[in-house]
């Protein structure tokens, strides 16, 4: 999975919280909390597994096919070539997802619960100035004076989808 890295102002004005440009009034915060992310490293493990076997099974019935048709031999067959090179292709191709998959560091969400559901207001890689945040956006609520200003370098996963009762307004770009 791909990450697209950025800048988020954080700010309390005004008994408002702003995460970027969503706010968030102090008085409807019911909670707010850090939360770790873990990667589905066993559900991608398996998920590999079972692609690279049957890609090799494939490549192996393919192989056989060819064979017995004559065309492994004599070596100007094209659909020949595909296929003896198609299978590790795809293997290596998966092999870097699966890296990829692997290899992220922990990621930590600021999760804001108001009276509905609660919502994934930033995510980072930098789990103390996460939970600084929590203890700020806390103390904003019990005190009225409170404000601050923080810049919390986010990663942005996937596409933000935005539904409106029974109108799409479909994938929200930046």
């Amino acid at each position: 999975m791909s990450y697209k890295r950025g800048v988020t102002d954080v700010r309390v004005s005004r008994r408002v919280l702003w995460v970027g440009e969503a706010a968030y009034p102090l008085q409807n915060i019911a909670r707010a909390q850090r939360v770790k992310l873990v990667p589905k490293r066993g559900a991608a493990l398996r998920s590999y597994v079972k692609a690279v076997l049957l890609w090799m099974l494939l490549g192996a019935v393919a192989a056989t096919a060819l064979s017995a048709a004559g065309l492994l031999r004599s070596g100007a067959s094209t659909l020949a070539g595909l296929v003896i090179f198609a299978v590790p292709v795809l293997i290596v191709f998966r092999t870097i997802r699966l890296i990829g998959v692997l290899l992220p560091r922990q990621l930590y969400a600021l999760i804001i619960e108001t009276a509905g559901t609660p919502r994934a207001a930033l995510v980072s890689a930098d789990e103390s100035q996460v939970l600084e945040l929590v203890h700020l956006i806390m103390d904003a609520i019990d005190n009225q004076k409170a404000e601050f200003h923080m810049r919390v370098e986010t990663l942005h996963m996937g596409d933000k989808i935005q539904q409106f009762g029974d109108q799409n307004a479909g994938r929200a770009t930046k």
